[in-house]
């Protein structure tokens, strides 16, 4: 399993090795990234899968794993998901994680986020004083199916694209 921290430090709990010390120091990965990592190398250690970053607002993490790693991460019966739910207090969300270039990106990451509502599209929206936002449009007749509140869903997109991200109905 690839993760953000380093075998050894997967391995033990409580202390990080210098260099991971640093890099949750730096802000390059975060507490809940390591608290996520340890826990699914203890569930799929020897998957051949990787996690990526974990991102949290209110009651909803969500688990960003590399290319068809979905599945594994999810596992049988969804056994994996409901040990992490326990562990973390947390309902659980697991979508692939992407390299944000544009509006397709977002979009992609928005789709796999809001499931099974379904995204229409979405928007590069420029702010009279300068500055963008993203819009990602849902249909109105799929906000009952949002998987967590919008203001959530919107806080975890903007902090995986690393921008503002508004949802729209329309």
């Amino acid at each position: 399993m690839k993760a953000p921290i380093c075998e050894v430090c997967l391995k033990t709990d409580g202390i990080l090795c210098p260099a991971d010390e640093k890099k949750l120091q730096e802000g390059i990965i975060s507490e809940l990234d390591v608290k996520v990592a340890r826990l699914l190398y203890r569930l799929i250690d020897d998957a051949d899968m990787e996690f990526k970053k974990a991102v949290e607002a209110g009651d909803l993490i969500v688990i960003m794993v590399g290319e068809g790693d979905v599945p594994i991460t999810i596992g049988k019966g969804g056994k994996n998901i409901k040990a992490l739910t326990r562990e973390l207090g947390k309902r659980i969300r697991v979508i692939e994680a992407a390299e944000v270039k544009g509006t397709e990106d977002v979009k992609k990451l928005a789709t796999d986020l809001l499931y099974p509502a379904s995204v229409f599209g979405v928007n590069v929206v420029y702010k009279p004083g300068g500055g963008t936002y993203y819009k990602v449009l849902v249909l109105r007749r799929d906000r009952k199916k949002l998987p967590a509140k919008e203001d959530v869903l919107e806080s975890i997109l903007s902090q995986i694209v690393g921008s503002e991200v508004k949802i729209n109905f329309i």
